[in-house]
This record gives structure tokens, sequence and C-alpha cells, in this order.
């Protein structure tokens, strides 16, 4: 039973997931296999109208990618509405840094999240990929945003 309902869950999040994770630049151009080995760590998570997802300056350890709803992005210098296809939080699954803006609920949203570990469990079967990142992250972490 397990078995039946574990194939089902990755063909769902097959079809769901994998055009959230095409509009993200770390995922874009990847591997076919890397990306259906993500897939099945996307947690899914309902936030209600008001709810603040994450804030800014605390440390986190995912990413989100939005389904269905819209989100408000606040920074020091900056206000961005997010929705449907959008991600935040790419920063915290890449080097497990700071929230670099609070993220607020603006309706009910549906969202995957894919965790800092899950992420790093995944990379260690794709070493391109990983080095790949890693030269992301220095690039970045150089005066580049992320």
């Amino acid at each position: 039973m397990d078995t039946v309902s574990s194939a089902l869950k990755e063909q769902i999040l097959t079809v769901m997931c994998s055009r959230l994770l095409r509009n993200v630049p770390i995922f874009q151009n990847r591997d076919e296999n890397f990306i259906n080995v993500i897939l099945p760590k996307l947690e899914y998570e309902v936030y209600q109208e008001g709810d603040v997802i994450v804030r800014q300056h605390v440390p986190g350890d995912r990413m989100f990618f939005i389904d269905h709803g819209q989100v408000l992005m606040e920074a020091d210098s900056y206000e961005r509405e997010l929705c449907d296809g959008d991600f935040f939080g790419e920063t915290c699954v890449l080097t497990k840094g700071k929230h670099l803006a609070t993220v607020k609920a603006l309706t009910d949203c549906q969202c995957f999240s894919l965790s800092w570990d899950d992420f790093h469990k995944a990379l260690e079967g794709f070493p391109d990929v990983k080095k790949d990142l890693e030269k992301m992250v220095q690039i970045d972490s150089d005066g580049g945003l992320v």
C-alpha cells in the first residue's frame, strides 16, 4: 500500500511542482534526474491571509515555492508582491543564511518548501551540480544579489 501512495505522491509532485522548480535560477537547465530527486522532498504547506511565513534577519533552513496565493516581501529598502509560480528563501537553502526579507501572506497561500537538509542530501548524488552552485554562491557572496 505504501508503495502505491508514494508513487502517487511522486506523480502528483512531478505534475504540480516541476514548473515551480523551473522558475528558480538554481534549478534551471539542470539534469532531469536531479530535478526528479528534489521533487519528492518538497513539503506542502498552507498559510492563511495575514500569516508571517518568514521574518527578515532570522536564520532560515528552507526555501518556498508559491503554488497558489499572494505574499508581500518586505525588506529595508523594498517591497514586492509575489504570487503563483514565484519563490523566496533560496539563500537559506543554499547557505542556511538569514532571510533577506519578511514575507507575509496577503491571501490564503499554498506553498511547497524545500529544506536545506533535503537539498544538500540530493546534491550528494550530483557533484557537478553542487560544484556549479558553490560557484554561484561564491559569486553572490562577493557582492551579487541572492
